[in-house]
């Protein structure tokens, strides 16, 4: 990272500290209990570790495997003003689809299901980052790369679409007018992508924008009291336990299966897959 990205992180960071602290001082006055001390220090420290992760990753492998890329494909993408407006919309979709994956994959779900452990809903939750996702994101951009958007242009593109989503993780705002709620991700479709609900679950995976979930089947809308988190509780405030404890059960699950094609199942099959007579850990959220 350079001078300058440090400095747009310093300030999207410090920005991300000032709405939580008033977001906490409005619930301190009127519901206590939408904010706990030990769950938000287990949000922070995913995001510190995430953070350290994805820097690696994008100094070491990332970027030079989209620039790889870049430099294989036709080089369609020209330096006008449409450009800028195919790649948020080519972000958006590549992040809906990675995280429509994360939910039906099993190995990504490991990866993911941190972000959903949390019981509450709050803008310090927007924080509670699955360290690993970052080395597992970016295959989902190469149609950008291979199309001529520099590995720079697509990672910072990306940043402000997950800078977006942070002010999603609220429940202070209500519905918003309807044009609003009809194109764009809002608090309410995502406090329902938050929910273990049985009508919620696997809903509104999108990131800035909601049309993709219309278009491909995935929309509700919020119409029931929200439960929030995982249904097998994650009862640790161990941010390493809370990042990586579905692993061991992926790992366990390996080692016992007879066959590659289990062994397949077990890392790419759905979450919650029967294979024999085993119940691999339910997915939820």
């Amino acid at each position: 990272m350079n001078r300058q990205d440090w400095i747009i992180v310093s300030i999207a960071f410090s920005l991300f500290a000032i709405f939580i602290a008033l977001e906490r001082r409005y619930w301190r006055r009127r519901d206590p209990d939408k904010y706990s001390d030990p769950d938000s220090l287990v949000n922070y420290s995913l995001v510190a570790m995430q953070f350290l992760v994805g820097v690696i990753g994008k100094s070491l492998f990332i970027i030079t495997a989209l620039e790889w890329v870049r430099g294989k494909g036709p080089q369609l993408v020209a330096a006008q003003w449409w450009a800028g407006l195919l790649l948020f919309f080519g972000v958006d979709l590549g992040y809906y689809l990675f995280h429509r994956a994360s939910h039906r994959i099993r190995f990504l779900w490991a990866i993911h299901e941190a972000h959903h452990s949390s019981a509450l809903m709050n803008l310090s939750v927007a924080l509670r980052q699955p360290p690993l996702e970052p080395w597992f994101d970016w295959p989902f951009f190469i149609g950008l790369a291979w199309l001529g958007f520099s590995a720079k242009a697509i990672l910072t593109m990306y940043a402000f679409n997950l800078f977006y989503q942070f002010f999603i993780h609220t429940e202070v705002v209500g519905r918003l007018p309807r044009w609003i709620e009809w194109c764009f991700n809002t608090p309410s479709h995502h406090r329902v992508h938050h929910g273990v609900n049985e009508r919620y679950i696997d809903r509104n995976y999108g990131g800035v924008l909601i049309i993709w979930d219309r278009l491909f089947g995935s929309f509700v809308v919020e119409s029931e009291p929200v439960r929030y988190g995982v249904i097998n509780c994650v009862a640790s405030n161990s941010p390493v336990f809370v990042g990586f404890h579905l692993w061991a059960d992926l790992l366990s699950d390996l080692r016992r299966s007879r066959s590659w094609r289990e062994r397949l199942l077990v890392i790419c099959g759905p979450p919650g897959l029967v294979i024999g007579q085993r119940q691999q850990p339910e997915r939820v959220g």
